[in-house]
């Protein structure tokens, strides 16, 4: 399946796009979901419990699209799940009411937990065997861009327009999506299907990383899901967008500058290093004020991330057999679901009780209890793995 023995072939470029396009659309509904409620006459804890039903969704069928991209042609399997992703953004616009959002997120999360699965082990399929390690930590990049990119066209076509208009935009870029994926037209030899089991729909290997991983995303979670009310109490809603660029740059220098770190295996030190960074950014929300002080939140927090989330997704995919890829990476993504999930929840709880800047501040206990556990077991559990 692999066409060269570069990195960037034809197929990696055109899933790269595809899986940035997909992230892209999935995390610019996040911010604008918020605002949409609060129009439609939904808040406080709601707006939560909105949220947090994609993430239950997902969870439960993350087993599901591992058993399906592992025993099926996984390339008609994505194709068909991301065509039914699509359908999910106007289903927005079409049942404006608390209990029918909540059955679109869990419909949204059901078929999203394939999409998120596919493309990343689909890379790995394309990669040389000799990259793949390499290969998936330049592709999980597009989780980062994605997750920074769009939050911020979503919320300049729902700021200048409207929420319907941001709903419409979102639904175009996953057709884009879908049509870029389409060229990609990848042969898989017919697949040996195996019965289904739940004991087979988790991937032990990984499971360090997941749980590792959830703790990490717990704070993003927070952060994504309520930013833009955060910005509307403390006046600063025309940086929002902003702090979002800045996001974006914080990743971008992040890969840039850590990039040939990675490649030599010096992954300890760079752990340490976010970590810090992002436990730094989260408290200083606690005297946030100032539009200045906003973009440099967003900064910190691009660079902590764009550290962490290509360096997990290597260990992951990096240690894996292809076989069983599916299931790893499906596994794996569930610290996402989980840990964004958890954020949300939180938030939406803390947001009426102590206000959003002591929640906000709260969540970097979420990066020392994932730093602990890193230092403690993951660290030596990946080296290990790679020495087998």
């Amino acid at each position: 399946m692999n066409s060269s023995e570069i990195i960037w072939n034809r197929r990696f470029i055109l899933l790269f796009i595809t899986n940035l396009l997909v992230l892209a659309a999935f995390y610019a509904s996040i911010p604008i979901i918020s605002i949409y409620c609060q129009e439609i006459g939904i808040t406080g804890s709601k707006v939560g419990i909105v949220l947090t039903a994609m993430s239950v969704a997902t969870i439960l069928f993350r087993p599901v699209a591992g058993y399906l991209l592992d025993n099926f042609n996984r390339y008609r399997i994505y194709l068909v799940f991301l065509a039914l992703f699509c359908l999910s953004f106007p289903a927005f616009l079409a049942f404006p009411l608390f209990g029918a959002l909540i059955v679109v997120r869990l419909y949204m999360g059901a078929v999203y937990s394939v999409c998120g699965s596919a493309t990343m082990t689909l890379a790995g399929d394309v990669l040389p065997v000799a990259k793949i390690t390499e290969g998936i930590s330049r592709f999980a990049f597009t989780v980062s861009i994605g997750m920074a990119v769009g939050p911020y066209v979503g919320l300049q076509v729902q700021s200048h327009m409207s929420s319907a208009a941001s709903f419409w935009t979102i639904f175009g870029i996953t057709v884009a999506a879908l049509i870029c994926v389409s060229c990609c037209r990848i042969r898989y030899p017919k697949v040996q299907r195996k019965k289904f089991s739940i004991r087979d729909t988790i991937y032990g290997p990984a499971l360090p990383f997941m749980f590792n991983m959830m703790f990490l995303m717990i704070p993003y979670g927070a952060v994504i899901a309520y930013s833009s009310i955060f910005a509307q109490e403390k006046g600063l809603s025309a940086f929002l967008p902003y702090f979002y660029i800045f996001l974006v740059a914080g990743m971008l220098v992040s890969k840039l500058s850590t990039q040939k770190m990675i490649d030599a295996g010096r992954h300890r030190v760079l752990v340490y290093i976010s970590l810090a960074v992002l436990i730094l950014t989260m408290l200083s929300y606690l005297f946030l004020n100032s539009g200045i002080h906003l973009l440099a939140a967003g900064f910190f927090f691009g660079l902590g991330y764009g550290i962490l989330q290509p360096l997990f997704q290597a260990f992951v995919t990096g240690t894996t057999p292809a076989p069983q890829r599916g299931v790893a990476n499906a596994t794996y993504m569930l610290s996402y679901d989980v840990g964004i999930g958890i954020g949300s929840l939180l938030m939406g709880f803390m947001q009426e009780r102590i206000g959003l800047p002591l929640g906000f501040a709260l969540t970097a206990i979420a990066y020392a209890i994932g730093g602990v556990v890193y230092l403690s077991y993951v660290d030596g559990y990946y080296r290990r793995l790679r020495q087998k």
